[in-house]
């Protein structure tokens, strides 16, 4: 595991070996064999940590980007992204690249968590938008993960990781309310109104709001026929988050 000197290493299972370093320097790669990339391909880190990969003979190698890449908005990090991914599959690594949608599950989560506890203290919810929305629970996407490192099949794919199935975002407030045994009122928002809101209160950002109004669903099949991929609905992982929040 590769960690900033100022990381919180103490989320860390026990036994697991802690490298320190940062992506900007060189990588201590020395007895490595394959890597699992989960930071950020939006930086600019991954040529360069490629090309590291590739000199230390680090053949085997996993990178997690993200199924914000098919959007349509303006967005300084997608082009970014769409080059880091043709890097990879440029590479002489054994290379496999995982896009999940958003991912919730912990108390880490700065999503998913943000809204069951808005739910457990208000009864009225904003709603922007009702694109389709198809959440992955992280526990899903960690065995993906896992598969696909031990699958000859997913060199050189490329998976989309999502949720069971997609879900209007009206449908996924009710349902997190659901989870908190607690009744929503919904109250529809102005898209236009609930950027002005994003600009002035700097909470998230006018293109996070805008993303609100652009569906987000996607077909993981190849990954549940390669990786034997098979995700919990959102129904039963926003019951298990609340828990580990504990909201219940």
């Amino acid at each position: 595991m590769l960690a900033r000197t100022t990381s919180d290493v103490s989320v860390l299972p026990p036994g697991v070996e802690v490298r320190a370093g940062q992506l900007e320097d060189p990588l201590p790669l020395a007895d490595v064999t394959s890597v699992v990339y989960c930071a950020s391909m939006g930086f600019g880190h991954i040529p360069p940590v490629v090309q590291q990969l590739e000199s230390a003979g680090v053949k085997r190698a996993v990178f997690i980007s993200t199924t914000a890449i098919f959007t349509s908005l303006p967005s300084r990090s997608r082009a970014v992204r769409v080059h880091a991914e043709s890097v990879v599959n440029n590479s002489s690594l054994d290379w496999t690249i995982l896009r999940p949608t958003m991912i919730y599950g912990t108390a880490r989560d700065r999503n998913i968590s943000r809204l069951l506890r808005l739910l457990k203290r208000s009864p009225v919810f904003p709603l922007c938008g009702n694109a389709l929305w198809q959440p992955v629970y992280v526990e899903d996407l960690a065995g993906a993960v896992v598969s696909s490192l031990d699958s000859d099949a997913s060199i050189s794919r490329t998976y989309n990781l999502a949720g069971a199935c997609a879900l209007r975002f009206a449908e996924l407030v009710r349902t997190a309310a659901h989870a908190l045994s607690r009744r929503v009122l919904l109250v529809p928002v102005p898209l236009s109104a609930a950027v002005v809101a994003a600009r002035l209160t700097r909470v998230v950002t006018s293109e996070q709001v805008r993303r609100l109004a652009e569906d987000k669903a996607f077909d993981y099949a190849p990954a549940a026929q390669d990786l034997g991929f098979k995700p919990r609905s959102f129904s039963e992982g926003v019951h298990l988050e609340a828990r580990a929040l504990g909201l219940l």
